[in-house]
């Protein structure tokens, strides 16, 4: 079947809810999205074993772009991790280094995504419940990653290169300050590209390395013109997808700067408003 668009999904905050569900409406209509010859992928912050299983599982899905556009995946088998890159972005090896050292003056928590997986100080463990965080976001951390001694020897060592860098931050008045000085001293640096993935984090890409970009690449692969593409999402690192898409929408839920660049708000991740905005898409796509 000749593929009628592509349908690029945010996870958290947009398809799941703030308990880390998927409605039974976001499945449906994802489904029928794919029935009827769309391509629906998610388009995420999270590494690639980070993806929830229920998601990939719809369908099931061929394809996912990871790490905020850094890696593509054709995915065979997911729950055997079975997926094969057919494109990525990586972090120089040098300037992650120039990173986590720069961190080690504040309490937070680097995590360096590599080969689909994060990848945490030992530390972690202990503060990330600690931290304020909702309990399901720092269940998935605590429970996905792997914890190391020495962070930057993992990285020095590590035979693959960094994806990309999520910071995490205590979700108090002092945390929002140190954001505030760390995104400062990052861009400093020069040579990458911080965005808010979450209220609670900043992640650090490559300059190029983006959820649009993402989109966009693997719309290019597919055969896919931009025209026909959809982006929906909620937050800061969903921006670069929504203004370059064909159709950008913006959840309910989303944050005012997001929705200011938006084709269409649909309702918020409570109430399904995946479904809302795909069903939506399909119509135009008519």
């Amino acid at each position: 079947m000749k593929k009628r668009g592509l349908i690029g999904l945010d996870l958290d905050g947009t398809v799941f809810d703030d308990d880390k569900q998927i409605s039974k409406e976001n499945k449906i209509a994802i489904e029928k999205a794919m029935r009827e010859g769309f391509v629906v992928t998610p388009v995420t912050g999270r590494p690639m074993a980070g993806v929830p299983g229920d998601m990939m599982a719809i369908g099931p899905m061929e394809y996912a772009v990871s790490s905020n556009g850094a890696v593509i995946c054709r995915v065979k088998d997911f729950e055997k991790e079975e997926w094969e890159r057919i494109h990525e972005d990586l972090l120089p090896r040098q300037k992650v280094l120039e990173v986590l050292t720069l961190l080690e003056d504040y309490p937070v928590v680097p995590d360096c995504f590599a080969d689909g997986h994060g990848h945490m100080p030992e530390y972690a463990r202990e503060m990330l419940g600690n931290m304020g965080l909702h309990p399901a976001v720092a269940s998935y951390l605590l429970s996905d990653r792997e914890f190391f001694p020495d962070l930057k020897e993992y990285v020095r060592n590590s035979p693959v290169e960094i994806e990309k860098i999520t910071i995490n931050f205590f979700m108090t008045p002092d945390g929002e300050k140190q954001k505030q000085a760390v995104a400062k001293a990052i861009r400093q640096l020069g040579g990458v590209s911080l965005v808010r993935g979450a209220p609670q984090n900043l992640e650090v890409n490559t300059e190029t390395a983006k959820k649009g970009t993402g989109v966009l690449k693997l719309a290019q692969l597919l055969g896919i013109s931009p025209e026909r593409t959809m982006a929906c999402g909620d937050d800061e690192n969903d921006l670069d997808m929504i203004r370059r898409v064909g159709y950008g929408v913006a959840m309910g839920n989303a944050r005012d700067s997001v929705k200011a660049e938006a084709d269409y708000i649909t309702g918020d991740n409570a109430h399904s408003g995946v479904a809302q905005a795909i069903y939506h898409f399909m119509e135009l796509c008519l």
